[in-house]
């Protein structure tokens, strides 16, 4: 079997070749592409994919379809290479609170980058609210917030921080945080880079995974493992008599306290989800929570765009569908194609409402903005495809629903009506 090592050699060879033809780069004296490699090739193709409206593919995707390289390779050398490069892409986060007749306390916990401008020293980094809030601290926010980065983290205890750091917006209701850093040096002089997201709309049990955090606040390191199940609600205590549920992924990657907020990720180094929480108990092992990447992904671009929740200083506002329009059946089969056991929902209408008539079944959801974009356009095979999509509606924009009345598909058109989660 060759090692992944040697393939590398090769393929950087080819690269070099297929560069002279690539007009995503300009040469001038032959000096210009002496520092490339493949790495370099592989996000600049991501880039122009996305620049396209194309889908981002990861690593071997590349290899195989740009350079038509085929090969084996060794797994456990390339899981070893995506976590490496994981780790510049998570931060570990420091939060100060103040409470009235105690002493100020500082928390622990983990971020991820998901968009970073090097040159100006600018990043956003998502979290969980549940690092930056707290319901009995006064403020209820963090007072100061800060952010250490791997090979700075050796003492965790008294690292280099990055300072220069804003809660841009947080929703309890999500257990999400955005967070937003302008102008640092240390990001200027830095490897750091930024994760980008998985687009699949679900995920599926025993898919290998791994975290990157920040556990028991002791510096950034990785644990691997597989999905456990690819979908399920648990609830979350924020000082409220009821608590907060939220959709989650089970992992029995490695979670401790600190890891909240890390990224878990697919073995292609993609994000697929948020840490949040963890099975508390002594007996109870392996059973971690991720908050789902499907939604995350459009959350974060929801809070970095400003759709706060209306009057306040804090949450978002959203688009939906009342619940209590719909319904549905859930059943599982295993897909011989794919070896694996998917779960499809029955999504059908239960009560007239616009174009809807009771009995409809939803079959495909499309939103198109303000100015003629289509922002999504997929089939409902989840109920939570509904619920994920409508994340990405703004003001002005078209909700077209399909769906299967009578043995004939019909297209129903909504303009969206939005609500508050705090």
């Amino acid at each position: 079997m060759k090692k992944f090592l040697c393939v590398i050699f090769a393929v950087m060879l080819a690269a070099v070749a297929a560069m002279c033809g690539c007009s995503m780069f300009e040469a001038t004296d032959g000096r210009d592409g002496q520092d490339l490699n493949i790495y370099d090739v592989y996000e600049a193709t991501n880039a122009e994919r996305e620049k396209a409206g194309l889908p981002q593919i990861d690593f071997l995707e590349f290899i195989s379809d740009y350079l038509n390289y085929n090969f084996e390779y060794d797994d456990s050398k390339n899981l070893q290479t995506v976590i490496n490069r994981s780790l510049l892409s998570a931060v570990g986060v420091v939060s100060d609170f103040s409470f009235r007749g105690s002493s100020p306390k500082t928390y622990a916990g983990s971020g991820v980058i998901v968009e970073l401008d090097k040159s100006a020293g600018d990043a956003y980094v998502l979290t969980n609210a549940h690092v930056v809030f707290k319901k009995d601290a006064y403020p209820q926010t963090a007072t100061s917030v800060s952010l250490y980065i791997y090979g700075n983290d050796i003492l965790a205890l008294s690292p280099p921080y990055i300072d220069e750091v804003e809660i841009v917006n947080y929703a309890i209701s999500y257990d999400l945080a955005l967070l937003k850093v302008t102008g640092s040096e240390m990001i200027k002089t830095s490897d750091l880079r930024a994760a980008t997201f998985s687009d699949e709309e679900q995920v599926y049990a025993g898919e290998p995974v791994f975290t990157v955090g920040n556990p028991e606040g002791m510096g950034l390191s990785a644990t691997v493992g597989i999905i456990s199940k690819e979908s399920e609600y648990i609830a979350l205590d924020f000082g409220s008599d009821e608590g907060e549920y939220y959709r989650t992924i089970r992992t029995d990657a490695g979670v401790n306290g600190g890891n909240s907020g890390g990224a878990l990720y697919d073995t292609s180094g993609r994000i697929v989800g948020i840490i949040n929480a963890k099975e508390p108990g002594e007996e109870t092992e392996s059973m971690g929570y991720a908050l789902c990447g499907s939604y995350v992904r459009r959350l974060y671009k929801l809070m970095r765009d400003g759709y706060k929740a209306t009057g306040s200083e804090y949450g978002v506002r959203r688009a939906v569908l009342p619940d209590d329009v719909y319904g549905y059946q859930s059943k599982a089969y295993f897909n011989n194609e794919t070896g694996l056991t998917e779960i499809r929902d029955d999504v059908y209408i239960v009560k007239n409402m616009g174009g809807f008539k009771t009995g409809d079944a939803m079959k495909h959801i499309k939103i198109v903005s303000s100015s003629g974009e289509t922002v999504e356009d997929m089939d409902v095979l989840r109920i939570f495809n509904i619920e994920d999509a409508l994340i990405s509606a703004r003001e002005g924009s078209k909700i077209i629903y399909t769906v299967s009345r009578n043995g004939e598909e019909s297209q129903i058109t909504f303009t969206p009506s939005f609500q508050n989660y705090l």
